[in-house]
């Protein structure tokens, strides 16, 4: 590209993001329409594509906070965080810590937000084998030593607030209860099956393995971390519970396999 087509681009980008007022010169100035008028046009334009595209990103918080408030709070956001990405798929990763950062009294807005963003990480995550019912059979016993990870689907959210029951019922399109803050915090885990994304909250017990998984233990390591908790019989007793579920879920892989995007 000619350098000078560049700097244009980049001088009318500088224009429409950062209000550089020296873009009105690349713009066609007449009677009918002005060039600022024009230039303005253009960036009310870019903020609603991208108040577009974090509506359709956290749908569930739009429905949570309704059309007014939500595109009051996106369009802070557009302001604060001009896009930086070609892909837009990524556009609102850090939507949650804003909302965090600017409304700390309201602290379900920013966990509605981080489960909505998460769901949606997980559906278009990127492929990996499973290590399913299948493949511990053919491991044999060796599997045990091998390090384990979540499928990269698989994430952990720590939540203080009842945003599972919160988006469960924007799901349905019900009325959502009143926020209720936790005595303590529950991890939720996000993660996809086949095709379609799915949550749930977990016992501390579980959420702690998960996170022992999530760091590359292996089973014979989450066997000894558990057994010095609860015992060997009861240690026993939930891990063979939670690794059928956990293959049955599709959860688990290697963590010595690379990724291959599907």
């Amino acid at each position: 590209m000619p350098e000078a087509l560049r700097e244009v681009q980049q001088r009318f980008l500088s224009g429409i993001i950062g209000g550089d007022a020296g873009a009105e010169a690349l713009i066609v100035d007449d009677e009918r329409v002005g060039a600022r008028q024009r230039l303005d046009i253009y960036r009310n334009n870019y903020r609603a594509s991208l108040v577009g595209v974090l509506s359709d990103h956290f749908e569930r918080l739009h429905a949570y906070l309704g059309d007014e408030q939500f595109d009051n709070v996106a369009g802070a956001y557009v302001a604060a965080h001009p896009s930086a990405t070609r892909n837009l798929r990524y556009y609102g990763d850090v939507f949650p810590a804003f909302l965090a950062q600017h409304f700390p009294g309201d602290g379900e807005l920013a966990e509605l937000a981080q489960l909505d963003w998460a769901l949606r990480s997980a559906f278009d995550a990127p492929d990996i084998p499973l290590l399913d019912a299948a493949a511990v059979g053919a491991l044999g016993d060796a599997w045990i030593e091998r390090r384990l990870a979540l499928h990269p689907s698989a994430s952990l959210i720590a939540v203080r607030f009842n945003v599972a029951t919160l988006w469960s019922a924007l799901d349905a399109e019900e009325e959502p209860p009143e926020p209720v803050e936790f005595a303590a915090p529950v991890t939720l885990l996000v993660w996809r099956s086949g095709q379609q994304p799915h949550f749930r909250s977990l016992s501390p017990a579980e959420a702690d393995a998960l996170a022992q998984i999530e760091a590359g233990a292996s089973f014979t390591d989450l066997s000894a971390h558990l057994i010095d908790h609860v015992g060997e019989a009861a240690a026993m007793e939930e891990l063979a519970a939670w690794l059928g579920q956990w293959l049955a879920d599709g959860l688990l892989v290697l963590a010595d396999q690379p990724f291959a995007v599907t």
